[in-house]
């Protein structure tokens, strides 16, 4: 299988920033084989060249759907080791995305999810319904009435719900730093409760200007 072959001669490692971030450090291609649009893709990827990654999306669309099989495909694989599986899925995930934008069609992105989700549940890791996520995040961001963003919501490696709340330095006044207090804290909690049952142990941290403000744990 050449993407087998392309992900053995690479090195994978993971870094966070904002949210989780899987990189693959740039690797060439193998001699003698044409690069896939996957294979460029990834390649892009790693380069940071978000143009050259739009551009194989709308040039190669007819193509991605057959890399992204081969990619869950080897994921879903025993062969996969886990940071490979983790790699591929955030890249298939990621290419489904973009691929939906462009074509309007959204099967894709399912069969992504739901490879996913299997997955997920074979490592006993909770999984997270990408509906609820949604809604989770709204009910989040609306609580703080324009003085918070939502920055960062993932599960990390122990299944434990992580959450960053940007906020707003201009929100606290003319004390210029913002307050999150007790009541709030609280009913955030109760909004995750209720939008994601399953989810037993996390923690929400309300971040301004890289300082932390407050930081709730789930029971």
């Amino acid at each position: 299988m050449r993407l087998k072959t392309f992900l053995q001669s690479a090195n994978l490692f993971m870094f966070g920033f904002m949210f989780l971030s899987l990189v693959l450090p740039a690797t060439p291609v193998l001699a003698q084989e044409e690069p896939t649009a996957g294979m460029l893709f990834i390649e892009a990827f790693n380069n940071k060249d978000e143009a050259t990654m739009k551009k194989l999306i709308e040039t190669r669309a007819d193509e991605f759907p057959l890399e992204v099989k081969d990619m869950v495909g080897y994921a879903m694989s025993p062969d996969a080791s886990p940071d490979e599986q983790d790699f591929l899925f955030f890249i298939a995930g990621l290419i489904a995305k973009m691929h939906g934008e462009h074509t309007g069609d959204q099967r894709l992105m399912a069969a992504v999810q739901a490879n996913h989700a299997e997955l997920m549940e074979r490592r006993g890791v909770t999984v997270l319904a990408p509906e609820a996520v949604d809604k989770t995040k709204k009910e989040l961001n609306d609580l703080g009435k324009g003085d918070w963003r939502v920055l960062l919501f993932e599960l990390d490696g122990e299944g434990a719900l992580v959450i960053e709340v940007d906020v707003n330095e201009s929100s606290g006044g003319d004390n210029f730093v913002p307050t999150v207090n007790f009541k709030i804290s609280q009913k955030a909690k109760e909004i995750i409760k209720a939008n994601l049952p399953n989810v037993k142990k996390g923690k929400i941290t309300w971040v301004s200007m890289g300082v932390g403000l407050k930081t709730a744990f789930l029971d």
